[in-house]
């Protein structure tokens, strides 16, 4: 009499742990790949955000400058009252963009003293009268911008506001002249020339006006040359922790000026990868490891007692269940406030466009960013600040469709998806209904906080094909509305 073959009780456990962990790793292997790739094009982002917010700023500084032409041009007899209300209503009457100074000086033939500085201040004062045509990169730059008829910027130089010298700084030049029909040669303006305006800005503070604190992963050198040497190197951000570490993305842009470049190396920290701590393939990397030892220990339990195998099956099938949606959850939503973060935003932005292309309809994306936050943050502390951003959350989800994505990208920027509109009021009406709710005030622990928001509108496809080109055009249009003065709507491609 044949007996059937008894297998030892752990082979049949450990051929399905096996098994499931191969599973486990392919699937691993196809995040990983994935993540790459978001972490590549997050990379290419914030690389394009930067050199693109740094050229903005530098437009504005020369918009504010043709400004002061215009008023030059408008009247002879331009009195140092009216360039200081000039520049106050530019600037706000506050510190603005990380200028130092806006500043005429007139020429005398042979020498060009500071004749009006702005804003008035004490340190400001100690420019006037100060010859800045004995200055030879001054000089240079006053020159070029007199036969050009366009702005120029130095090399660096030291402010002299700032004596000793604190800080790399820098200065644009843009030449008056007298009105005259005949400006069109180098010898026409020559013989015209009324002077000069300038703004005078330190780099420290004009990036520092750009992102208040560091962006966090993200690490930038600006040379004042296309060497970069530790003799041209004119910024960098502060350090962080295993600052050391090789990058795993670095890049070189370059910043264009009639006389010369900007270099700016950008590359990435440790911190970066950290923002994505909590990605997909971490998440399957953890479920399908647990998985895999409780599917083995479930086929024990069944080989070796089937009477226990059918109620533990289920109940290990849902907490396995349970567990792999809570950890879906974490690495797609911020935890502060619940939202979509970064990953899954984009992944529905992506999703969305890809609809709107195929069904020819538009669609919308708004970032949004609360004025006054850090304010609040830092005089009422953290705790406050996180009911804060919590208490707007619920006010702007009010505000939108269900069919509408709200996310938070970090600190007090959020941005809004609309998947479908119409027309280009669709997306205006919701964004004015954001402003209304954020303006009203918040009631918190006994406080009352105001707050408002600017907001930038990008439209697809009018202004981005794909998901990175419109998340750049409604970010630089978010800035614009704070550089206006904050609490603004603007749409990309438009005239505040």
């Amino acid at each position: 009499m044949k007996h059937p073959i008894r297998l030892p009780p752990l082979l049949l456990p450990t051929a399905v742990g096996l098994f499931s962990l191969a599973v486990t790793g392919w699937l691993w292997r196809h995040e990983q790949t994935s993540l790459d790739a978001k972490l590549r094009a997050d990379f290419d982002f914030s690389v394009r955000h930067t050199v693109s917010r740094i050229e903005q700023r530098i437009a504005t500084y020369e918009q504010m400058l043709r400004g002061a032409r215009g008023l030059f041009d408008a009247s002879d007899d331009v009195r140092p009252a009216d360039f200081q209300r000039f520049v106050d209503a530019l600037t706000g009457g506050a510190e603005f963009s990380g200028l130092q100074a806006v500043v005429f000086t007139r020429w005398q033939g042979d020498t060009a003293p500071v004749t009006y500085v702005a804003p008035d201040s004490p340190r400001n004062r100690r420019a006037l009268g100060r010859d800045l045509f004995a200055d030879l990169p001054r000089r240079t730059a006053m020159l070029q911008a007199r036969d050009s008829g366009e702005i120029a910027i130095t090399p660096r130089i030291a402010l002299l506001m700032d004596q000793p010298a604190t800080a790399p700084s820098f200065a644009i030049y843009l030449a008056l002249y007298d009105r005259a029909n005949g400006l069109d040669t180098p010898a026409e303006r020559r013989a015209h020339l009324r002077g000069w305006v300038h703004i005078a800005f330190r780099l420290r503070d004009l990036m520092a006006s750009l992102y208040g604190e560091s962006t966090p992963g993200i690490a930038v050198s600006i040379y004042d040359d296309v060497a970069a040497t530790p003799a041209s190197l004119i910024f960098e951000s502060p350090p962080e922790a295993d600052a050391d570490a090789p990058p795993r993305f670095s890049t070189i842009e370059y910043i264009g000026f009639p006389q010369h470049n900007w270099a700016l190396h950008i590359r990435t920290t440790p911190a970066f990868e950290e923002r994505h701590s909590r990605s997909p393939a971490r998440v399957i990397a953890i479920a399908g490891g647990i998985g895999s030892l409780l599917l083995a220990l479930f086929t024990w339990q069944l080989v070796t007692g089937r009477d226990r195998a059918d109620a533990r099956a289920r109940a290990m099938t849902r907490e396995l269940r349970e567990s792999e949606e809570r950890m879906r959850h974490m690495a797609q939503h911020d935890p502060l406030t619940q939202l979509p973060n970064r990953a899954l935003f984009s992944d529905r932005l992506q999703a969305a466009l890809a609809l709107a292309r195929r069904d020819r309809h538009g669609a919308a994306l708004m970032f949004v960013d609360l004025d006054r936050f850090k304010s609040v943050n830092d005089r009422h502390g953290h705790a406050v600040g996180d009911q804060l951003l919590i208490a707007a959350t619920t006010r702007m989800r009010d505000c939108l469709r269900e069919s509408d994505t709200l996310a938070r990208l970090g600190g007090d920027e959020f941005v809004v998806l609309l998947p479908h509109i119409e027309q280009p009021d669709d997306a205006e009406r919701v964004a004015s209904r954001i402003r209304s709710a954020l303006a009203q005030p918040f009631a918190l622990d006994g406080l009352r906080l105001e707050i408002s928001a600017s907001i930038g509108i990008g439209l697809f496809p009018e202004h981005g094909q794909d998901d990175i080109a419109l998340m750049k055009s409604a970010d630089d249009a978010m800035y614009r509305a704070k550089d206006i003065g904050r609490d603004r709507l603007v749409f990309a491609g438009r005239t505040p």
